[in-house]
């Protein structure tokens, strides 16, 4: 179930410790980056610190595995082509 959260500290501890796939988008709605991650929580707090100039919300999709977001994350990069995603190797 995808959930969309804003680029606030309180909001930011609402997301769930599970894996999951995530986009930051701007404040124009549009996906920026695409990333998965073991733990959806630690990342999603991991890029405020580092990126907060670049989102303004983040919409996640918690998964049970890690093998599950990495799906969802590869047909996520092949739709939308984020502007700050990197090509995989």
């Amino acid at each position: 179930m995808k959930k969309t959260y804003t680029n606030t500290k309180k909001s930011r501890n609402e997301i769930p410790k599970s894996p999951g796939v995530y986009n930051l988008k701007n404040r124009q709605g549009q996906t920026v980056y695409t990333g998965m991650t073991k733990n959806l929580n630690r990342r999603i707090n991991e890029h405020h610190y580092d990126k907060s100039k670049h989102f303004a919300r983040v919409a996640i999709t918690p998964t049970k595995t890690k093998a599950q977001a990495n799906k969802i994350e590869d047909s996520r990069l092949s739709n939308k082509k984020p502007a700050h995603n990197k090509k995989k190797k």
